[in-house]
């Protein structure tokens, strides 16, 4: 049940599942690339345990990856709730 609450809060600081360009997940990272980079709300995101950091990795110059930190065994639950409102991406 967390997890999805923590799934709602975050897509609603993305942007909405509509911004969500791509999504997967590591053992400690949900990495996100978004249509509108703009539409992140920063603040909200990093305000939600068990996020413990957000990054912005630009991977080219036009190609930016957003990656919520998370912590050993505690993406994959969250990855999880997002594919459930977003699809697989």
């Amino acid at each position: 049940m967390e997890n999805q609450r923590l799934a709602t809060a975050v897509l609603a600081a993305l942007g909405g599942a509509d911004n969500v360009a791509a999504l997967r997940y590591c053992a400690s990272r949900v990495r996100l690339k978004l249509h509108d980079n703009t539409q992140i709300d920063r603040q909200l995101i990093e305000q939600q345990p068990p996020v413990r950091a957000l990054l912005e990795v630009t991977l080219a110059p036009q190609l930016t990856e957003f990656q919520l930190v998370m912590g050993p065994g505690q993406s994959r639950p969250l990855y999880q709730a997002l594919v459930e409102r977003v699809g697989e991406k």
